[in-house]
């Protein structure tokens, strides 16, 4: 039974991703009263220069992520750098912008005229990938927030049967897929609207998505980082980019 938990607990946070995801498939209704469904997708806006600082941030804590795995290869500075990345990027900047939304807005510039993608958000989107390129997956190991979050619950992670992985690894394709899908066609964007760790950096998300972002973090405690193995759509570009590393 306590081998088969964590299978179950992630089972069950699957689904309930479906589940939501299925409630905005039909219109929602009309309230004479005047309610306005909440989004909660994006927090205020900052000024220009405080964008281009989280940007200078985001370069200086990926430039000290790889001294730290490869040259000092110092575990216990990458988790220094997870907790810091988790307090600014997560808990200050709510998680907004980051590079795993970003790959939304470079979708939306490249299918729509009209739309001008910020030169902080493309950054974002560009920056960690340019690392990737040139040393691995830096941003996964100690900058991203969400990743960040899951390995400091991680207590007993445990391996999943290899055809089980094999599945699971394939849900980061699909949801990339529809997150450029639904941004392209000016839908919604679908990555920051079921963000499962945002309602944590906010303290403000509907009930369904806290629920949500619980699950994931116990699942992580026995499941290693199961959003960025099973879910994370940025992680298939870092994973292409870095593959690339030594190739050109």
């Amino acid at each position: 039974m306590k081998k088969a938990l964590p299978y179950i607990i992630f089972v069950l946070l699957i689904c309930w991703h479906a589940v939501m995801y299925a409630q905005d498939r039909f219109p929602r209704p009309e309230f004479e009263s005047g309610y306005v469904y909440a989004t909660n997708q994006m927090p205020s806006q900052r000024s220009q220069g405080w964008e281009y600082f989280d940007v200078a941030v985001l370069t200086a804590a990926l430039a000290v992520t790889t001294w730290l795995a490869l040259k000092r290869r110092s575990r216990q500075g990458l988790i220094w750098m997870s907790v810091f990345s988790l307090a600014y990027f997560g808990f200050y900047r709510q998680g907004c912008i980051c590079s795993v939304g970003s790959v939304q807005n470079v979708s939306l510039a490249l299918f729509n005229d009209i739309y001008t993608i910020p030169l902080s958000a493309l950054l974002f989107f560009l920056i960690p990938l340019l690392f990737a390129l040139a040393y691995g997956r830096v941003f996964c190991a100690g900058v991203c927030p969400l990743g960040a979050i899951q390995e400091l619950s991680g207590i007993k992670p445990v391996r999943l049967p290899r055809n089980v992985e094999v599945v699971l690894a394939s849900v980061p394709f699909i949801y990339l897929a529809l997150a450029v899908l639904f941004s392209a066609t000016n839908s919604q964007f679908l990555i920051c609207r079921y963000d499962p760790f945002i309602g944590i950096f906010r303290l403000d998300a509907p009930v369904t998505m806290i629920i949500f972002g619980v699950l994931l973090l116990l699942s992580g405690v026995f499941l290693n980082r199961p959003y960025c193995r099973f879910l994370c759509p940025y992680g298939v570009l870092l994973n292409i980019f870095s593959r690339l590393q030594g190739n050109i």
